[in-house]
C-alpha cells in the first residue's frame, strides 16, 4: 500500500510500507542512535534491513548495565540479519549539564535564576523571594562554572532554546551565578549548558569519560567518539587508553566548539574519523556560520582521506511525524553531495515515534542523490600510511584504465580499506578480512562491503577464496575484471605491497589478466 509520493531530484518515489533497502546498495553510510524507541531486537533488525550501518550508543545517558543489554540486542539482530553492524560509543565529554531533579521547571522572560554550581543532584528547582523579587534555582553539575563566567555572558540551556544573561558571578568555584531569563522555556534535568563566549576549562576526556571508555572497550565497540574536541591533544588520553588495551578501535573527533576550527588540520590528521556535531556547534557559533563550517570541515577531511560524519537534526521532524520536511530532505541531500562518509540520526531513532521509517527515509534520500551524482568528479584524497596510500591509489588508477568492475583489498584492521575508500571509486570495494571486528569497522567506509575469508599461506590463494565467495554470491560475474591489493607474503596480515589484475573466466575461475 502506498502511503505517499514525493520527488527527489526529478525522480518520483513511492513510499511503501514493505520497502527496504540493503545497505550494500548505498555508498553513503547511516548511523542511528539507539534509545528506548529502538532498543529491541525486532526494531533493530528492521533498522538494519532499512539501511542502518552503525549503531550509536550515547554514554551521556543510561548506565553500563543498560548499555550491555543494548549491545546484546544489537548482536542478536546482527545474527538475525546476517549483516555486519558497527558499534559507536559516544563519550559524554566536557559537556556542561544541569544537575538531576524531578519534574520540569518553566522559565519566563525577565525572571531571575540562580545557578548553583557543583550540585550534580540533591538541589531541587525552587522559587524563593529575595528583596521582593522571585528567584528560581537550578543545579549545575560542574562547580567550576561560577569561576569561568563573567557579568554579561550569555548562558544557553537545552541546545540554545533557553537563553540567560549573567548578572553576577563570583570568581570562585562552587558558588551561585545569578542570571536573568532572556528567552524562556521548559527545562528538565540533565539538559545541556553552553557558554559561547567562554572557553570552559574542562578536560575533553575526564575521569567519567575514561570509565565509559573502559566499559566500551570491554564490550568490543568499533568506534569511540570523543566529545567537544578543541585540539588534537584532546584525543591523546583516549588514544593512550585504547593503545594500552591492545585494540584497534577507531577514534571519532566530534567538532562542536569554535576552538576546534582553529586546530582543524591537526585534528583531521590525528583522528580516524571526524564528526560535524552541528547541535552544540550551532550553539557555540552563530547559526548562519554553521553551513560554512560544515563545508570547511568536510573539505579538510576529504583532502586528507579521513571519513567524515554529519550529525544532528537531519530529520528532526520525524521524531513526531512519519515524513520529513522538504528543508530536512535538502539538508541530507546537501551532505551526501558533499561526499560525506555517513549521516547520523539522533532523537529520530532513539526517542522518535518512527525509528525504522526514519532510517528508510534517510536511505531513500541517499540512494536517490547518489544516482543523481553519477558521472560527477570525486574529490582527490590524500592519506597517512604512505606506502599503503600509494598502493591504494595505484589500484584505483589501474581499475580506471582497465574498466575493472570490482576492487578487493586485504585488511587486518580496516586501515587499507579506509585508504582505498578515501579515493571514492565508483565501483564496489570488497574488504576481505579474517577478523569480524575489522569487518564491522568498515561499516563507516563509503562503498565498502566486507567479507570474512580464511587467510591462506599464499596471498593469491586468499584472494582466490574471496573471489570464489563473491562469485557464488553472484556479486562477481564471468568475464569481470578485478583489481586486488593485498599484503605479502600473507594477503591480510602482511604489509600491503601487491597489486593484482585478475580476470574471471566463463567457468568462474580466477586467472591473471595477460
Amino acid at each position: 500500500m502506498l502511503t505517499a509520493r514525493t520527488v527527489f531530484y526529478g525522480r518520483t518515489i513511492d513510499y511503501v510500507h514493505a520497502w527496504r533497502i540493503k545497505a550494500k546498495q548505498m555508498r553513503s553510510r547511516i548511523i542511528a542512535t539507539i534509545g528506548p524507541a529502538s532498543d529491541n531486537v525486532e526494531t533493530l533488525s528492521e533498522m538494519m534491513q532499512a539501511g542502518m550501518n552503525i549503531a550509536r550508543l550515547n554514554y551521556s545517558h543510561g548506565d553500563f548495565e543498560g548499555k550491555e543489554q543494548t549491545i546484546q540486542n544489537i548482536r542478536d539482530a546482527e545474527s538475525q540479519t546476517g549483516m555486519h553492524i558497527g558499534l559507536l560509543a559516544d563519550l559524554p565529554g566536557p559537556k556542561l549539564r544541569l544537575g538531576r531533579f524531578d519534574g520540569e521547571v518553566e522559565l519566563t522572560r525577565g525572571e531571575l535564576v540562580d545557578l548553583h554550581c557543583g550540585f550534580a543532584k540533591g538541589l531541587p528547582p525552587q522559587s524563593t523571594t529575595i528583596l521582593g523579587e522571585m528567584v528560581k534555582t537550578l543545579p549545575v553539575e560542574w562547580s567550576g562554572l561560577s569561576k569561568d563566567l563573567q557579568k554579561g555572558d550569555p548562558v544557553l540551556l537545552s541546545d540554545g532554546l533557553i537563553r540567560l544573561e549573567v548578572l553576577s558571578a563570583p570568581d570562585f568555584e562552587g558558588e551561585i551565578v545569578r542570571c536573568r531569563v532572556e528567552d524562556g522555556g521548559i527545562l528538565t534535568e540533565r539538559k545541556g549548558i553552553n557558554v559561547p563566549r567562554t572557553l570552559v576549562k574542562l578536560p575533553a576526556v575526564g575521569p567519567h569519560d575514561l570509565d565509559c571508555l573502559d566499559h566500551a572497550l570491554s564490550q568490543n565497540v568499533d568506534f569511540v567518539a570523543v566529545s567537544y574536541v578543541r585540539s588534537a591533544d584532546d584525543l591523546l588520553p583516549a588514544k593512550e587508553r585504547i593503545r594500552a588495551a591492545g585494540v584497534h578501535t577507531w577514534i571519532v573527533a566530534k567538532i562542536e566548539h569554535p576552538a576546534a576550527l582553529e586546530d582543524l588540520t591537526a585534528i583531521v590528521e590525528s583522528a580516524d574519523i571526524v564528526m560535524v556535531a552541528r547541535g552544540d556547534l550551532g550553539v557555540e557559533i552563530p547559526l548562519e556560520e554553521v553551513p560554512a563550517a560544515q563545508e570547511r570541515i568536510v573539505s579538510a577531511c576529504l583532502e586528507r582521506g579521513t571519513p567524515v560524519v554529519v550529525a544532528t537534526q537531519m530529520l528532526e521532524s520525524m521524531v513526531n511525524h512519519a515524513r520529513p520536511t522538504r528543508a530536512e530532505v535538502t539538508d541530507v541531500a546537501t551532505a551526501i553531495r558533499q561526499h560525506v562518509s555517513a549521516v547520523m540520526l539522533s532523537g529520530e531513532t532513539a526517542n522518535g515515534q518512527h525509528p525504522v521509517k526514519a532510517v528508510e527515509t534517510m536511505a531513500r534520500i541517499a540512494e536517490t542523490v547518489e544516482q543523481s551524482t553519477k558521472g560527477l568528479p570525486d574529490p582527490p584524497a590524500l592519506a597517512a600510511y604512505v606506502s599503503t596510500r600509494v598502493i591504494a591509489g595505484a589500484a584505483i588508477e589501474i581499475a580506471r584504465e582497465t574498466s575493472a568492475k570490482h576492487l578487493i583489498v586485504g585488511t587486518e584492521h580496516g586501515n587499507a580499506a579506509r585508504l582505498m575508500a578515501a579515493h571514492r571509486p565508483r565501483i564496489p570495494i570488497y574488504a576481505m578480512t579474517n577478523r569480524i571486528r575489522a569487518a564491522r569497522r568498515t561499516t563507516i567506509l563509503p562503498g565498502v562491503e566486507s567479507l570474512i575469508v580464511e587467510e591462506k599461506s599464499r596471498a593469491r590463494s586468499t584472494v582466490a577464496e574471496a573471489v570464489k565467495q563473491l562469485y557464488e554470491a553472484k556479486k562477481i560475474r564471468p568475464n569481470d575484471t578485478i583489481v586486488a591489493i593485498s599484503g605479502s607474503p600473507r594477503a591480510i596480515s602482511g604489509r600491503t605491497s601487491t597489486i593484482r589484475l585478475l580476470f574471471v573466466n566463463e567457468e568462474g575461475e580466477l586467472t591473471d589478466l595477460e
